[in-house]
């Protein structure tokens, strides 16, 4: 164990992708806190100013901009000055035959889990309606699986890095690493933390962490990101996992009439 951590310390080229996937989680974090705190304290000077902030056209753009920066320009970064290799993202150019044999399988898997469980889920709980926060347009949905798709590209890429010429298995280690700091991080929210604690919010946190969880596995198995990828889309489009924002009225029980009384014979 001391030896792997000096050769980690010594040996491993990944530390500026590192670097950058630890300053993408603090600005992650730091900035679900602030919000969070402006959110619970609506009478505080942090609170009036983002709420006139957020009010402005131009405040809106800029933050939409900023965003699409964060999730696709970070990697994107690391890629373009060599921090993170082909390899380590997924564009290696591998056995796509190989990997599209794995990807029907656990497409189908995937599928089948989700509509044992997820709609009886849905069916049950007809009585609890959705936040309008946590349900988005087709078209917003496909934005933010783009997104996810980066951010967790970044963290596996920079953690196979971290691990290459050090560890054997470094895809492996690498993808398991970035699945754990997407954990961490979304423990850390704590606008997640308060929506797993409720039926109707809860189910878009519990969705993304079992599509990060289903894009690891791919990754693993496939180490192709546009797989991953496929796999996360076609599940948003085929799976009803989207909660009503009215609660649905379940139809009373009915009761037969009844028997008419018959005329008894003299």
């Amino acid at each position: 164990m001391t030896e792997n951590l000096f050769a980690l310390l010594q040996n491993s080229r990944g530390w500026n992708a590192v670097a950058l996937a630890l300053g993408a989680f603090v600005v992650y974090v730091v900035g679900t806190n602030i919000a969070w705190r402006a959110v619970n304290a609506p009478h505080s000077s942090l609170a009036t100013n983002m709420r006139a902030w957020t009010t402005q056209r131009g405040a809106r753009a800029l933050f939409q901009s900023a965003r699409l920066v964060y999730y696709l320009g970070l990697p994107f970064l690391a890629l373009y000055f060599g921090w993170v290799d082909l390899r380590s993202v997924g564009l290696s150019g591998r056995d796509w035959t190989e990997g599209m044999r794995w990807t029907i399988v656990i497409l189908l898997a995937a599928w089948l889990l989700l509509i044992l469980i997820w709609l009886p889920y849905l069916h049950a709980t007809l009585d609890v309606a959705a936040t309008p926060q946590t349900q988005f347009s087709f078209a917003r949905r496909m934005v933010e699986v783009i997104y996810m798709q980066a951010h967790w590209l970044l963290y596996r890429a920079a953690a196979i890095m971290l691990f290459t010429d050090v560890l054997d298995d470094a895809l492996y280690w690498g993808a398991i690493g970035g699945l754990g700091m997407i954990c961490i991080e979304a423990l850390l929210d704590p606008r997640l933390r308060a929506r797993l604690q409720s039926i109707g919010a809860a189910d878009a946190p519990i969705w993304n962490f079992g599509q990060a969880f289903i894009n690891t596995l791919t990754f693993l198995a496939t180490h192709i990101l546009w797989l991953g990828l496929m796999i996360q889309f076609l599940l948003e489009l085929t799976v009803p996992h989207l909660r009503a924002t009215r609660v649905t009225t379940r139809p009373a029980p009915t009761t037969a009439p009844a028997a008419q009384a018959q005329p008894t014979s003299k």
